[in-house]
């Protein structure tokens, strides 16, 4: 079921959230979201992706990102700078029986995941696409991802986030919207590792 980009819609799809996969806009990309309270295993069996391959974390604030990652000075730094927008933080998780020993956390710049959140708390923040496929910018491109909802907000911008891992060091894991010597200007460091 396809539904409209509004807060009606987060609403109606919230509950079906904490245990099921929807599709929904992000300030990148269309995402597969839901509880990370849930069985997020369905998410890895709906993308056929490998258990090895982390899932990021969508938070609403960085109060909840603290809920469930350790956040360094240095870290707050960038969530201050960059965020609500398209950037990735690899932080020291809280809930390494969910995510492992670390895990990667972003406050999207977009009101449907930053609403779903305030309903359901953080949320999975996985393209909606199967493993390999080109990531999607519309809603006709998640038609692959078998999901009961989907909230269309016509063709979003396309670059995925920046990914920093922040554990040993600012290292950069994927080149994303947010350049990475943006990244180290804010550290106030001239150049990368």
């Amino acid at each position: 079921m396809i539904l409209r980009c509004n807060e009606d819609s987060v609403r109606v799809i919230a509950r079906h959230a904490k245990n099921e996969p929807v599709v929904i806009p992000t300030d990148t990309l269309y995402g597969l979201a839901m509880s990370v309270y849930g069985p997020i295993e369905k998410i890895y069996k709906l993308k056929n992706r490998e258990l090895e391959k982390k899932i990021p974390i969508g938070v609403a604030s960085i109060e909840m990102m603290r809920e469930i990652a350790y956040v360094e000075p240095v870290s707050e730094k960038l969530v201050q700078a960059f965020m609500p927008g398209p950037l990735t933080l690899v932080l020291k998780s809280k809930i390494p029986e969910i995510t492992g020993p670390t895990v990667g956390v972003r406050i999207p710049d977009h009101f449907v995941p930053l609403r779903l959140m305030s309903l359901i708390g953080p949320i999975t923040m996985t393209s909606a696409n199967i493993s390999g496929e080109a990531p999607p910018d519309t809603i006709e491109k998640t038609m692959n991802v078998n999901v009961k909802y989907r909230i269309d907000c016509g063709k979003l911008p396309g670059t995925a986030s920046t990914v920093v891992s922040m554990i040993d060091g600012v290292k950069l894991i994927r080149a994303g919207a947010i350049s990475f010597s943006a990244i180290l200007k804010v550290m106030g460091e001239k150049n990368g590792p």
